[in-house]
């Protein structure tokens, strides 16, 4: 199983950080936060594989963050109580962001917590410059559900899962990922429209980590209309 410090060694890899210094913060260092930037820095190398751009930048800083901040657990977008980093992207005249636990307010007005979201840039601005607001899943296009466990997972979670997607309206890509494998969870989630689910994702397991990356580079790709 991986470590925390597989995990970080991963992120900071698949970000192309600097190997010297201390660049990559996680505001709670366990590895269930890591494990989020885990997949945020999967999905940033799958925009790059897809021809796209994507830069990581601080709320307070902008390009290039000296430290890369995530947060400990879920806040507003706008939150400027810290250097937050998060990935402008941009593909085949797409525009948008990745962030790591991000809270979204609903179509019913309930605010939901999303690991790892794929939001609209414009939109993302105008919350920036509203701290104070919740980002509106209207603009939401991805959500990532991100468990690391050390047993195995049940259905409850995925129900949770497709539950909040329901009440955030349709988006172009969402997924369940975890750590561990969970037959129960993976039968659940089979059915067409349920979202997708990546067990036993790990960077100690290459090929299902590559099959990630390739996968979400397919469907920003498909998203983007770039062959």
């Amino acid at each position: 199983m991986a470590t925390l410090s597989d995990l970080r060694n991963a992120v900071e890899s698949a970000l192309s950080l600097p190997s010297a210094g201390p660049t990559l913060q996680l505001n709670s260092n366990t590895r269930e936060r890591a494990f989020e930037a885990y997949v945020f820095s999967l999905l940033v190398q799958a925009v790059r594989q897809a021809g796209g751009t994507a830069t990581i930048v601080g709320i307070q800083s902008g390009e290039a963050p000296s430290t890369v901040v995530f947060r400990g657990g879920p806040g507003r977008m706008g939150s400027q109580s810290q250097d937050y980093a998060f990935a402008r992207c941009s593909l085949g005249g797409n525009e948008f962001e990745l962030h790591v636990d991000v809270q979204y307010q609903g179509t019913s007005g309930a605010i939901h917590e999303v690991d790892v979201s794929v939001y609209d840039h414009r939109a993302a601005n105008r919350v920036r410059w509203n701290q104070n607001e919740f980002a509106r899943s209207s603009k939401l296009y991805g959500a990532f559900e991100c468990k690391f466990y050390d047993s195995t997972l049940g259905t409850i979670l995925g129900r949770t899962f497709v539950g909040l997607l329901a009440d955030c309206g349709q988006m172009r890509m969402t997924a369940f990922c975890s750590n561990g494998p969970s037959p129960c969870l993976a039968k659940y989630l089979k059915p067409q429209r349920r979202p997708g689910h990546f067990l036993r994702l790990s960077p100690m397991r290459a090929a299902i980590e590559q099959r990630f990356v390739k996968y979400f580079e397919q469907e920003f790709r498909n998203w983007a209309g770039v062959v």
